[in-house]
């Protein structure tokens, strides 16, 4: 019994997933967990701190009238290697448009290895680590993890687990998000 319970609960979950709303209808595989946040629950203490390649900080809240998509991940996570080439071909659909912003946060800390990693796959994806800690309402720890944000900075959804970015309902709910 409990072996027919396992195998049906997934096919029970995907519609719940699909239907909720249009960042959820995203949803490929049913065990992979999005959340979508209350907007109206951002305040300065949830900023997250980012660090560049050069040394150079920038937080969340200062990418405000932008559309930030923050993809969590590290080199030795199975799940995010899977998932950075659609991810790569989803920036460059986006290339040009000023609206939206791409932040690869590498978990591991390591720009050095990170940026290495991006250059031996021939990925044009921006590298971060963070500047202080995440607030733990953005991740959890589980890798890959991706926010998007909108442009007023509210959390428009939270994505855990790695899928298939290439997907074109993706691609129009960022767009969409960006002609707001």
């Amino acid at each position: 019994m409990q072996n027919i319970l396992k195998s049906k609960i997934p096919v029970l979950i995907l519609p719940l997933f699909l239907f909720s709303s249009e960042i959820n209808a995203m949803q490929s595989v049913p065990q992979h967990k999005i959340q979508i946040q209350n907007p109206n629950l951002f305040d300065e203490n949830d900023d997250i701190v980012l660090v560049d390649e050069n040394g150079k900080k920038i937080s969340l809240s200062e990418l405000k009238g932008k559309v930030v998509f923050i993809n969590f991940w590290a080199t030795w996570c199975r799940p995010c290697v899977e998932e950075m080439p659609t991810l790569n071909r989803l920036k460059n659909k986006f290339k040009g448009n000023d609206d939206i912003i791409f932040v690869f946060l590498n978990v591991e800390a390591n720009l050095t290895k990170a940026m290495k990693f991006m250059k031996d796959k021939n990925y044009d994806l921006p590298v971060y680590v963070a500047g202080d800690n995440i607030p733990s309402k953005y991740f959890q720890g589980a890798i890959p993890t991706t926010l998007i944000f909108n442009k007023k900075g509210e959390l428009e959804a939270q994505i855990q687990g790695g899928r298939d970015f290439d997907q074109p309902q993706i691609y129009e709910a960022l767009k969409k998000l960006t002609e707001q």
